[in-house]
């Protein structure tokens, strides 16, 4: 429940920070949202060509907010990981782009601007909510509890009524007792007839 709550904390503060960042200077006077999705994989590189709002990185930076906020509803660390993808993955790709045109990536006038920074910065938020939301493997609701046991089976302790003798009971995995050996039964008289015998043998 916590680690939930400061996800979706991570997730609202890492969209806000990925959407407001495309309306700060990237490079030079160009805003992010000014830069084409296109020219992000075109030959051409990146050009001049200012884009509109919906064919910018705005765009991209509108649909990983959408997918952040779904998140948060679902409570689903996949889907706050796939907005930070989606945010880091264009914002690396334009420097990437961006250094081939200028050969370099340095701050200051007519360098890089913060812009690309905050939505970095949001990218990474967004990152650390996908981890805090990640549920834990083998506690689903339908798990069975280890101390739950099957209905026919004896707990510890519990006497089972049967024709079984004590520690015999299926399932409590004793083993019955081995037989006994029967020795020869002795009988009144048999030695007084054995002796009675030898003596009108001996007469």
């Amino acid at each position: 429940m916590v680690r939930n709550a400061f996800g979706a904390v991570l997730a609202v503060l890492g969209a806000a920070a990925a959407l407001l960042g495309v309306f700060a200077d990237w490079y030079g006077s160009r805003t992010g949202r000014s830069f084409r999705i296109t020219q992000l994989f075109t030959t051409n590189g990146i050009t001049g060509d200012k884009a509109a709002l919906f064919n910018g990185l705005f765009l991209v930076m509108l649909v990983a907010a959408v997918i952040a906020a779904l998140a948060i509803v679902l409570r689903s660390g996949w889907l706050a990981l796939l907005s930070a993808v989606l945010v880091l993955g264009f914002t690396i790709l334009w420097m990437v782009r961006q250094y081939q045109i200028a050969d370099s990536l340095l701050f200051g006038r007519g360098g890089l601007g913060w812009g690309w920074a905050s939505t970095m910065i949001g990218g990474l938020l967004l990152l650390l909510s996908a981890a805090a939301m990640a549920g834990r493997a083998g506690q689903g609701r339908h798990a069975r509890p280890r101390h739950e046991r099957h209905p026919e089976e004896p707990s510890h302790g519990e006497v089972v009524e049967g024709p079984w003798a004590a520690g015999d009971a299926p399932g409590t995995g004793a083993a019955p007792p081995p037989p006994r050996e029967r020795g020869p039964q002795w009988r009144p008289g048999d030695e007084g007839e054995g002796e009675g015998g030898r003596g009108r043998d001996a007469a």
